[in-house]
């Protein structure tokens, strides 16, 4: 009997030119909704919900970002979605919000088309949905749309919409129009937004805003924190503003601010990536004396970023100096601080010093992590050589260490392509005995390689371990 076609796949063809197959009625059934003309008395929503009772059931999430490009119009897709998603449906998490916010075509559009032709106000839980896919999609104009549809209504936003609609913001004018609305809405500020707003102004250039907003929070009943004037010197770091950065760090290890805004390891780690940004290395390496004095320990992010703004700039012996001293502290393991360094010296593109390093740290017995041990093995595919690849992989995996897997199949393409039989046969069978799953398009064309060199058998067992999309 042969396999049955995906339900996605069977939904594609009976959207396509042709009529759908009489054996798969509900795919016409999706498709006289979507295209029949409406009436009042049956609304898009009831029609849909008549002929599949089970949203759910019929349309499963994972598949909904490569249906809804395949929907008669931008427009329909976005009315489906809606559908789809009712307003008791758990939120969908970040990734598929994400995903979501990719897939929906000409999104700037539909959105605004949307909001104009619906006469009456749209379930809350359909507005703050509208407002995360807006800001998935860093889509501002639709955000702010979204807003004034809600007021038309005397809809009063949650704080979580202000959230999504400034996260969509992409200038201080835009950030003032939401405070503008939530302000006119009666709504007070949270931190999470105030936080959010002052990030924004400040990434924009606007640190005189962004001040004059922490410097409100008291009348909102917020009381500022570390975490606000950390968002602003983040902010002010993407203006590569370094001069200004400093002084707001100094003024915040002063008492004038309060014991509660003196900076963390987060406030150094963003002072070390905006002045490794700048070139000034030598400055982001007394930023550790700086926290010392200060009884703040550095933690594995901090040491990740100093490390490789330092690698960057080819200064490999205080890179070491750095994992010594931090190690020396106590403050991370060095197992967790030489896998950083590790990782950072393949990024920088320092092969020789890099492979150097790993054979110490497996001689020393120093584990690698399957993170930095993934990334050695996609360095090596990268620069072709791919059987010093084959080699590291399998000291990795003598020492217990197991890379992601899709460095096998990376690793099993490559040698296949090069020619290196003997060795693509050996990686292949253990990816087999151990069920290491491949990406779709790689397993297609590792098998169609495999029967070139008349390796069916191999070919077979890879093919059932081909990774569904």
């Amino acid at each position: 009997m042969p396999p049955r076609a995906s339900p996605l796949l069977l939904l594609s063809r009976g959207l396509s030119a042709g009529p759908p197959h009489r054996d798969h009625p509900e795919l016409a059934a999706l498709r006289d909704v979507l295209t029949s003309p409406r009436t009042s008395s049956t609304p898009l929503p009831h029609a849909l919900s008549r002929a599949f009772p089970s949203p759910s059931n019929a349309f499963p999430l994972r598949t909904l970002p490569r249906l809804l490009p395949l929907l008669p119009s931008p427009l329909l897709s976005l009315r489906f979605l809606l559908w789809r998603l009712t307003p008791s449906s758990p939120p969908p998490s970040p990734h598929a919000l994400s995903s979501l916010a990719t897939s929906l075509p000409d999104l700037s559009s539909s959105l605004p088309l949307l909001l104009s032709s619906s006469p009456q106000p749209l379930p809350l839980p359909h507005y703050a949905l509208l407002l995360n896919i807006s800001a998935h999609a860093d889509l501002f104009a639709a955000s702010l749309a979204v807003l004034r549809h809600m007021r038309s209504f005397r809809l009063v936003p949650d704080a979580a919409c202000f959230h999504h609609a400034l996260r969509a913001a992409g200038s201080a004018s835009d950030v003032s129009a939401v405070l503008e609305i939530m302000s006119g809405s009666g709504a007070s500020p949270t931190v999470p937004v105030i936080v959010t707003a002052v990030h924004k102004l400040a990434s924009s250039g606007n640190f005189e805003g962004a001040r004059r907003l922490i410097d409100k929070m008291p009348e909102f009943g917020c009381v500022p924190t570390v975490v606000v004037y950390t968002a602003m010197v983040d902010g002010m770091c993407s203006f590569r503003n370094v001069d200004g950065v400093m002084r707001l760090i100094e003024e915040m290890e002063g008492s004038g601010l309060g014991a509660n805004c003196a900076p963390n390891v987060v406030t150094y780690t963003c002072l070390v990536k905006c002045l490794c940004g700048k070139g000034r290395v030598a400055e982001a390496l007394n930023v550790l004396d700086r926290m010392a004095q200060r009884g703040v320990m550095p933690n594995r992010v901090f040491v990740r970023t100093l490390v490789e703004g330092v690698c960057t700039d080819q200064r490999v012996s205080d890179a070491y100096d750095v994992v010594e001293r931090v190690v020396g502290d106590g403050a991370v393991s060095s197992g967790q601080c030489y896998n950083v360094l590790l990782i950072c010296l393949w990024r920088v593109g320092m092969t020789a010093e890099a492979e150097g390093l790993a054979q110490r740290m497996l001689k020393k017995g120093v584990q690698l992590t399957p993170l930095a041990g993934s990334s050695m093995v996609r360095e090596l595919c990268v620069r072709k050589r791919l059987l010093d690849a084959c080699h590291w992989l399998g000291m990795m995996e003598e020492n217990g260490v197991l890379c992601d897997s899709d460095v096998y199949g990376t690793l099993l393409l490559g040698l296949c392509e090069e020619g290196h039989v003997h060795e693509a046969s050996a990686l292949g069978w253990k990816v087999v005995k151990r069920e290491i799953h491949i990406e779709a398009s790689c397993a297609e064309r590792l098998v169609e390689l495999l029967k070139q060199y008349g390796d069916e058998e191999l070919a077979s067992h890879l093919l059932g371990l081909k990774q569904c999309p």
